[in-house]
């Protein structure tokens, strides 16, 4: 796992919204559905010899480092899918990925309601920085959305 998400989890985790325990309560479901849904992804898995009992490995799969748990400004809950990508094109071919099968059916059958591609910095975000961006995009339209995350300003 890179350090953008590492440094990513760490803040949505600090910031109470990423979803922990449903991304673990889900992780049966997830390995099915990658195994049954998925069955390229699940063999490239076992030729590299991934570390099939890590969680987040299944996740990844559906191009997912997190899932966070937001709620809109009407209140209602809503789940997001977070992949993070640090070179601007990858973030949109992932983008375009995410929006075929089978990774819409997945997320269907997840409850999971959105799914947003980061465009990130090489360097870790503010906490204040990510909260405003969750909170500005959860009350957009749109199930897909590439979001460009702003670097920090520069220090003199």
């Amino acid at each position: 796992m890179s350090a953008h998400v590492l440094w990513f989890r760490r803040t949505a985790r600090q910031l109470q919204v990423l979803g922990t325990k449903f991304e673990l309560d889900c992780l049966p479901q997830v390995q099915d559905l990658v195994k049954t849904r998925m069955g390229d992804a699940y063999r490239r898995m076992s030729h590299r010899g991934l570390d099939m009992n890590d969680p987040l490995v299944w996740w990844e799969q559906l191009r997912v480092h997190g899932v966070l748990e937001l709620e809109t400004s009407g209140g209602t809950p809503e789940r997001v899918a977070v992949w993070l990508e640090t070179v601007e094109s990858k973030a949109y071919g992932t983008l375009e990925q995410v929006k075929r099968e089978p990774f819409a059916t997945v997320r269907s059958a997840l409850d999971i309601q959105r799914h947003w591609v980061f465009w990130v910095p090489r360097e870790p975000v503010a906490a204040a920085v990510w909260c405003d961006l969750f909170y500005s995009y959860i009350d957009q339209k749109g199930d897909y959305q590439m979001i460009a995350v702003p670097a920090a300003p520069a220090v003199n």
